[in-house]
């Protein structure tokens, strides 16, 4: 269980996603969905693994459809301060600085049990519409500099994730979650491949619980973002 957290808190920030560079999700190119190896599927999510060239770690990826707003699933996605109730691992999520309404620097941190050391991370996030009112696409890149390295704490500089947003009408939103990090430290390459299931999958049923523990709640942002993605 203890590996298992190490993981899925190294991507979990997740949540708290833009591209400093080329990004391998970045595009709708067909080899962007080549290599993808199908590891489970059950109640409406399936979840992949593939091996990145250049990369020891695998890239994972989760997808299913939520009952939720395509704004819904945007608010939750982009509030730092409620990521920890559902992003799995995340004990400390905010802002840093904005760059502009659909741009930030966002920081996350993990604790982590002994003998594990603790993981923070510090991202540029994005929003980016694909499709005007049917796709978005959230991504994080870790990047450096930004805030001194804490005492005891390993800093992530390698990291990647993104979610596509695909609405299907007004109450259904198709997601498409995609993760790559490297948790640096000492950590074992066999953890990582033993959470390939585990964090696509926690992260999305926790997705859809803070749908259900949220409705009404984000109104005013999806007012917000109905205005500023209009423009």
């Amino acid at each position: 269980m203890r590996s298992l957290k190490l993981s899925a808190c190294l991507v979990a920030t997740l949540l708290l996603v833009a591209s400093t560079g080329p990004s391998p999700w970045g595009s709708a190119r067909a080899d962007d969905e080549r290599g993808w190896r199908q590891i489970y599927a059950e109640s409406g999510i399936t979840v992949s693994t593939r091996d990145e060239p250049g990369h020891d770690m695998p890239s994972f990826r989760g997808q299913t459809t939520l009952r939720a707003s395509l704004l819904h699933l945007l608010a939750i996605l982009v509030d730092d301060t409620r990521s920890k109730e559902w992003a799995k691992g995340v004990d400390e999520g905010y802002v840093m600085r904005t760059l502009n309404p659909r741009a930030w620097i966002v920081y996350s941190f993990s604790h982590q049990m002994w003998p594990v050391q603790n993981r923070d991370l510090v991202m540029r996030r994005t929003v980016e519409v694909v499709k005007p009112d049917e796709v978005l696409r959230v991504r994080l890149v870790c990047i450096p500099g930004e805030k001194p390295e804490r005492s005891g704490t390993i800093r992530v500089t390698s990291c990647e994730t993104s979610f596509v947003l695909r609405r299907i009408d007004a109450g259904s939103t198709a997601i498409d979650y995609r993760v790559r990090a490297d948790p640096g430290g000492h950590s074992p390459i066999w953890i990582a491949r033993m959470a390939s299931k585990s964090i696509p999958l926690d992260t999305l049923t926790a997705l859809e619980k803070q749908v259900k523990r949220t409705l009404g709640q984000y109104d005013p942002a999806i007012k917000h973002w109905s205005a500023e993605l209009s423009k």
